[in-house]
């Protein structure tokens, strides 16, 4: 619908509208994921309601204390079960006869009443662990009603610990331990009563999640870190994720990667750990006050000149003709500053890549080495990546200390801290992918949209959609796919980033009906490939027409379609072939004409 440029800014805003009209048209659907802001249908909305997100396991994400975090999950599936008997969700053991009442709890959630009578009541549940990582068990207690016996309400984990004692009043209460095995724990809720008296308490939302790193970021939904379950445990979306700007961390939205990433470093952020080798380093203790949570300082042992001082894994398994990425995260301490990645290929030579840590400036690079840069974590803290192509089946990664740039000689008095590594099959760095044994693969990521959420229109409709995207110029046709509208090859709407040929950034917007092909493109070089490059992006579609904008750039309509496809019935995937942050998507069922669309993409 129209608004008439009558209407007061405090109307527009009871609709919800004000921020995000354009050429005084509203939009029926939004996603504004930095705001967390969502409308549908031309009614506000929630982030469930209005896009399906799914990943398939854990994945980590930057907090605006600028500390690399988990994203928010619950590992604990039926977290507000113990009162189903539909379904054996969770396991008695010793439980009372009949399901546990329900109740409405101080914080207004749902709980249920444990009843002690002779010994005991409890509830078993498990759920996955990985060897070495640190995990909290955190549940609501709303009360106890036993005066006498108010001590005997304990929690228990796979390791038998207490979570508390004494419950003074009501709240969440925790215990934090680590896994020392890889493969399911289980956790008992419910209390023991060695006085054989009755004893009644009142609990809910069981919830556990990973708290090493920087801990979990909590979840935007509830406020704090629960996260609701069902039949399984659940991943959620990273929203809110911040990227530094050189003074600040700032909400970029949502963290969005469509690709499977697996650290192939088996020790991530221990160097000490007998699969690094480190023959001509010292490696501190792991200590506390990094992004990463954690970091250890290297120095050079003195060895004479010309021989590097490095820390590496080798025999990884590559892919020939392959691009594979290594990085660290690094930060100067004392001496020249100088960092150096190599990526070792057991058929090539040396593939090295320099950083000055003191001036946050690139250095050298070996002709091998494909690219090679430094993103900005604050506070002195710089993610120095470079990537090579596989030129045999086994390779691995080398971090090392240098005293100058493109030399390999070190001095005793270079001192650099390192908060954790990675290597991945990839042509630019993911998000850091913690391993503690073992090799961690970070599952892909979807963002669907419901066709029901959709203004679809067979006469005209208009797309805006922003963010920061990372990508490499490897040649391809759809480096990234912002968004796919995709009924079958015949009949889609694409928004894509071209590499192929000489293009290193042509962004295209693109519509086939019936087979018909229409689309509009921008410049070859319209982006440079690079770790998050802004982008915003608007497109206007027809049944006669269809034209684009980007960065309020337009570009010049096709008038030659005759038809739009029919995705009236078809899902929307964002960020199909995409690695960064998106920020906003907007959509109507109107023709915001060229300058609507020049406006919408400033």
């Amino acid at each position: 619908m129209q608004i008439g440029l009558g209407l007061s800014i405090t109307s527009q805003l009871r609709f919800g509208t004000a921020l995000y009209a354009v050429n005084s048209f509203d939009p029926d659907f939004v996603l504004d994921f930095k705001n967390s802001y969502y409308r549908k249908n031309g009614s506000n909305s929630t982030l469930s309601g209005s896009v399906t997100h799914a990943r398939a396991g854990q994945a980590t994400m930057t907090d605006l204390d600028g500390l690399v975090k988990w994203a928010p999950h619950n590992l604990l599936p039926s977290s507000n079960a113990f009162a189903d008997t539909s379904v054996t969700l969770w396991d008695n053991f010793g439980a009372a006869a009949g399901p546990h009442e329900e109740v409405v709890m101080s914080n207004g959630a749902t709980g249920y009443r444990f009843n002690v009578t002779n010994d005991r009541d409890f509830m078993n549940k498990t759920y996955p662990v990985v060897a070495g990582a640190e995990y909290t068990f955190k549940l609501w207690i709303d009360e106890s009603e036993a005066s006498v016996n108010q001590n005997l309400v304990s929690l228990f984990g796979t390791n038998t610990q207490i979570l508390h004692s004494a419950f003074a009043s009501a709240g969440y209460y925790s215990f934090t331990y680590t896994s020392s095995t890889t493969g399911t724990n289980t956790i008992r809720v419910g209390a023991g009563n060695t006085a054989n008296t009755t004893l009644n308490f009142v609990c809910g939302q069981p919830h556990i999640y990973r708290s090493d790193l920087g801990g979990m970021v909590n979840n935007p939904t509830t406020g704090n870190s629960y996260v609701p379950t069902t039949s399984s445990a659940v991943y959620a979306p990273r929203v809110g994720h911040h990227i530094y700007n050189g003074s600040a961390w700032v909400n970029e939205g949502i963290l969005h990667e469509s690709e499977a990433r697996t650290n192939l470093l088996t020790y991530s952020g221990d160097l000490t750990n007998a699969q690094w080798a480190s023959p001509r380093l010292t490696v501190g203790a792991v200590t506390t006050g990094s992004p990463f949570g954690t970091y250890q300082a290297i120095t050079p042992i003195n060895h004479g000149t010309g021989a590097g001082a490095n820390a590496y894994q080798v025999g990884k398994p590559f892919t020939s003709g392959s691009t594979y990425v290594g990085w660290a995260l690094v930060k100067y301490s004392a001496g020249s500053g100088w960092f150096v990645v190599n990526m070792y290929d057991n058929s090539k030579s040396d593939e090295r890549a320099w950083f000055d840590l003191q001036n946050g400036v690139v250095g050298s690079k070996d002709a091998l080495i494909v690219d090679h840069g430094m993103v900005d974590y604050g506070d002195g803290w710089w993610l120095c990546w470079a990537s090579s192509e596989a030129a045999s089946v086994l390779g691995g990664m080398t971090v090392a200390v240098a005293n100058g740039d493109n030399v390999i000689t070190s001095s005793t008095s270079d001192t650099i801290l390192i908060a954790g590594t990675q290597l991945e099959l990839g042509s630019t760095p993911s998000s850091y992918i913690p391993t503690s044994g073992s090799t961690v693969t970070r599952a892909a990521e979807t963002l669907t949209v419901p066709a029901a959420n959709l203004p679809y229109s067979s006469t005209n409709m208009s797309i805006q959609m922003s963010g920061k995207m990372t990508y490499a110029d490897t040649g391809e046709l759809y480096e990234v796919a912002q968004y796919f509208w995709n009924l079958n090859s015949s009949n889609r709407i694409i928004s894509a980033l071209q590499t192929s040929g000489s293009f290193t950034g042509k962004q295209i917007f693109e519509q086939r009906a019936n087979g018909v092909i229409d689309n509009v493109t921008g410049a070859n070089a319209g982006y440079s490939p690079n770790i998050n490059v802004p982008f915003n992006i608007a497109s206007r579609h027809g049944s006669t027409f269809i034209n684009g904008s980007h960065e309020g750039t337009l570009l010049t309509a096709d008038t030659t379609p005759t038809a739009l496809p029919d995705l009236s019935a078809t899902d929307l995937a964002l960020g199909y072939t995409f690695m960064g942050t998106i920020a906003q998507f907007r959509m109507w069922d109107e023709d915001l004409t060229d300058t609507g669309i020049a406006e919408a993409s400033t």
